[in-house]
């Protein structure tokens, strides 16, 4: 039986039911290398880096390959050919010799702030919020920081004031005192 005019030839998966060829090599391809000499063979055929495959078989995440041209380094990633150290500077994690995480990133925030946070957020969902009115200008200001201001005779309805850019607050605060006065009401430095 042949093929269809225009039809492509697709590669036998063989035995192991995975490709011998591939641009991230992983963990089951390191392990059918280790147990057929075949498989490894087609894996040398299909990259131009023989050292990878050397190093795949091995157990390491890394190999020498060819110049970065970025910073200059040969060590190269087996899992995708990568510079090594381009993506160490592109991570926040500190590994061992064997690739392995041996330092965390750094917390942007402790628990109990993430935990004051989760709770503000929990308020303002349930409907907290402290109103303001000054002249014909009013706002909600919720517990998570966000101040909601309303001016029907200005068609001003905005969700969170904070987003508003701060040339256009000057602006109206300008042609409003009543706006000056429920801002620094809500907290603001006006």
């Amino acid at each position: 039986m042949s093929l269809p005019r225009g039809a492509r030839r697709h590669r036998e998966r063989g035995l192991w039911q995975i490709a011998p060829y591939a641009a991230k090599l992983t963990k089951r391809h390191r392990e059918i290398a280790r147990a057929d000499h075949g498989f490894e063979q087609k894996l040398r055929e299909q990259t131009r880096y023989p050292a990878r495959i050397d190093a795949l078989i091995a157990g390491r995440t890394w190999f020498d390959g060819r110049l970065c041209e970025r910073c200059g380094t040969t060590r190269r990633r087996v899992y995708n050919s990568s510079c090594w150290t381009c993506q160490r500077k592109r991570t926040q994690f500190e590994t061992d010799g064997r690739g392995r995480c041996i330092t965390r990133w750094t917390a942007s925030q402790s628990r109990d702030g993430y935990l004051a946070r989760l709770e503000e957020r929990r308020r303002e969902a349930s409907g907290e919020y402290i109103e303001h009115r000054s002249g014909e200008w009013s706002a909600r200001q919720y517990p998570t920081g966000r101040l909601a201001v309303l001016c029907p005779s200005l068609h001003i309805d905005s969700e969170d004031f904070s987003s508003v850019p701060g040339w256009r607050v000057f602006e109206l605060c300008k042609q409003s005192p009543d706006l000056i006065a429920l801002l620094r009401l809500a907290g603001w430095s006006i």
